[in-house]
């Protein structure tokens, strides 16, 4: 996320796309730290710039979560369910986080980051927590990032039409 904020701040356009192989510091909810070696997990921020108001944005990551939730049913057959306000679980287990993070001046939102973790080909033993899960573990395997990349780009453009 943080270079898609250097992006954001440098004009890059509404729809820019950020993907990221690796993690090495993400942030999660409570300041939590979350890990993901090379190929293990599908990350990218989606950079938005609405001509909304900072108050229409309170629901967008549920939006955006019920999309990818929607996506993950349709295409995997997955029983996966929103956990309020911007996980996504599978049994109780993370299967993938949305984190959005918005600039606002005034009454003006300059960008909004839509922040996107889903963990695709983890093991148990790579998991941080026991509470985590993958599609890897939940369905023997793994479409390739870029095809789930582009569903789940599809899957949002409804979701988050408003927040462009």
């Amino acid at each position: 996320m943080d270079r898609a904020r250097e992006l954001a701040e440098a004009g890059a356009p509404a729809g820019t796309v950020v993907v990221a192989d690796f993690q090495t510091a993400g942030r999660g909810t409570r300041d939590r730290i979350w890990l993901a070696p090379a190929g293990s997990c599908l990350m990218f921020t989606i950079i938005s710039r609405p001509t909304i108001g900072p108050a229409s944005l309170a629901d967008l990551p549920a939006r955006v979560s019920e999309a990818i939730c929607g996506y993950l049913r349709a295409t995997l057959g997955l029983a996966c369910e929103v956990k309020p306000p911007n996980d996504i679980v599978v049994d109780g287990r993370k299967l993938c986080g949305v984190l959005c993070a918005s600039k606002i001046v005034g009454e003006r939102v300059e960008h909004v980051l839509i922040g996107i973790g889903l963990n695709t080909r983890m093991s148990r033993d790579q998991l941080p927590l026991e509470t985590a899960t993958s599609l890897l573990i939940e369905t023997g395997g793994c479409p390739g990032h870029d095809e789930l990349l582009d569903g789940l780009l599809s899957a949002l453009e409804e979701a988050t039409s408003d927040a462009r």
